[in-house]
């Protein structure tokens, strides 16, 4: 029974998300009216994913973003995801939530969010990986794997594990941490057909040319034909 769940929500979770190569994090950008210009400018640019992931915001705020997130991607091919408060996505209505290691499990995010939401997990090493995917989680993010201008980091993950995850792995899985442009075809070489981008995009003045950019570069005309 393990088993055929585990099959079931691969098979689901790839369908779900088969068209999303591009992740967005953002955090509120000071202002709502700066906030809601910015998703629309990433709505327009076709990204399939934008987290909400800001830790200055008190709980009402946050609650506050989620809620025009909702309003304004609904009816788009773009969907949301809360980070780490599946309580808030919950309440703000978001398609889903990303916890971390140290946050609630997949299956007790699972109890809050219900079972048509996403719910994705950061990962670092293969054996994480292995085990969101056993717990049923819809996607995960695996890195860091470049250094950030929005997150420090001790140490990066190595190029090794983005191709056992490529090739094991049967969710989709998006690479994450200090992506942009610059380096992105070196993951696309390692069987990286998904990326999770902040700064390289959130800062972009033209959005919808360097998310084809990015696309370009993660040769995603073959992802339909690939694992990840």
């Amino acid at each position: 029974y393990v088993l055929e769940k585990a099959v079931f929500n691969r098979i689901d979770s790839a369908a779900r998300l088969e068209d999303v190569t591009i992740y967005v994090l953002t955090d509120s950008r000071g202002s709502l009216n700066e906030f809601e210009s910015l998703v629309g400018e990433l709505i327009a640019a076709d990204v399939g994913l934008i987290q909400l992931r800001d830790k200055s915001l008190d709980d009402r705020k946050l609650l506050q973003y989620g809620k025009k997130l909702t309003e304004l991607t609904r009816g788009t091919r773009t969907r949301w995801i809360m980070n780490d408060r599946p309580d808030l996505a919950r309440l703000a209505d978001a398609d889903g939530v990303h916890v971390g290691q140290d946050d609630v499990s997949v299956h007790q995010a699972r109890q809050i969010v219900g079972p048509g939401k996403l719910i994705g997990v950061s990962t670092h090493d293969i054996d994480q990986a292995r085990a969101a995917e056993i717990a049923g989680a819809n996607y995960i993010g695996v890195g860091p794997c470049f250094p950030s201008e929005t997150k420090s980091f001790s140490q990066f993950v190595a190029t090794e594990l983005l191709s056992t995850v490529a090739a094991e792995i049967l969710i989709p899985t998006f690479a994450i941490g200090g992506i942009g442009a610059s380096n992105v075809g070196q993951l696309e070489q390692l069987g990286v057909r998904r990326i999770a981008v902040s700064k390289s995009l959130v800062d972009s003045q033209n959005k919808l040319n360097d998310v084809e950019v990015l696309k370009q570069a993660l040769n995603v005309q073959n992802l339909t034909s690939s694992q990840n």
